[in-house]
């Protein structure tokens, strides 16, 4: 039992644990929020991403693993770039994780749908789920570098998030995606198992923005 937790302490478990967390705030406490202003809608939609990814850094297929990469990029950025509607990312971002899911149970029984010669296949499985973290990095970095600063384009799809929360939160994504990235390849730093870390910064991440909420009133 001991060991099959350590196996589930990482930073894939806690980004999914964080997309359900994150789903379950805004469809419960904060959905009055959504149903003021249905701009918040993209609070349905980047978690269900984050699952996606999460969910992916587990099954470890070619296949679950492009298919998170898809929804990293295709969902996020456009979602957060507010070229359209929440109604159409969470479209597109149930989509992708119900490919997923498909993909999981068939592979369960044919085995791997998507199978390239060995070398492309190492290449694959060492890449694809960065390129995933990589994707979800762009949230904070669209978020500080043109929505927090100018969010007047952004207006007709997104509110502006000026609050301590949100800021909080897209500033720790920056550190976690180094983190999720550097397990698969560093065991340790400073003595404590990497995965375990990220696993733990995941989980600050729900923490520390809801208790900010809960001081702000």
């Amino acid at each position: 039992m001991k060991l099959e937790m350590n196996k589930l302490m990482t930073s894939g478990t806690g980004i999914f644990i964080m997309g359900i967390a994150w789903l379950l705030f805004w469809i419960g406490p904060a959905f009055f929020l959504f149903e003021k202003d249905p701009r918040w809608g993209h609070n349905f939609v980047i978690p269900i991403v984050f699952m996606t990814v999460g969910l992916a850094s587990h099954i470890r297929t070619t296949a679950c693993d492009l298919t998170a990469v898809i929804s990293a990029f295709v969902v996020t950025i456009p979602t957060l770039l507010a070229l359209w509607s929440w109604e159409t990312a969470l479209i597109l971002a149930c989509i992708f994780f119900g490919i997923e899911i498909f993909l999981y149970l068939a592979e369960r029984k044919a085995g791997e749908i998507i199978n390239p010669g060995p070398g492309l296949k190492v290449w694959l499985k060492i890449h694809l789920l960065n390129f995933s973290y990589i994707g979800m990095l762009h949230m904070p970095l669209i978020f500080f570098i043109s929505r927090w600063s100018n969010p007047g384009p952004f207006l007709t799809y997104l509110p502006v998030e000026h609050d301590i929360p949100t800021t909080i939160f897209n500033a720790m994504l920056f550190v976690l995606v180094p983190l999720a990235v550097m397990e698969r390849y560093v065991k340790t730093l400073g003595g404590y198992a990497v995965s375990k870390i990220g696993f733990a910064w995941s989980v600050l991440m729900i923490i520390i923005p809801l208790v900010v909420i809960n001081l702000a009133g």
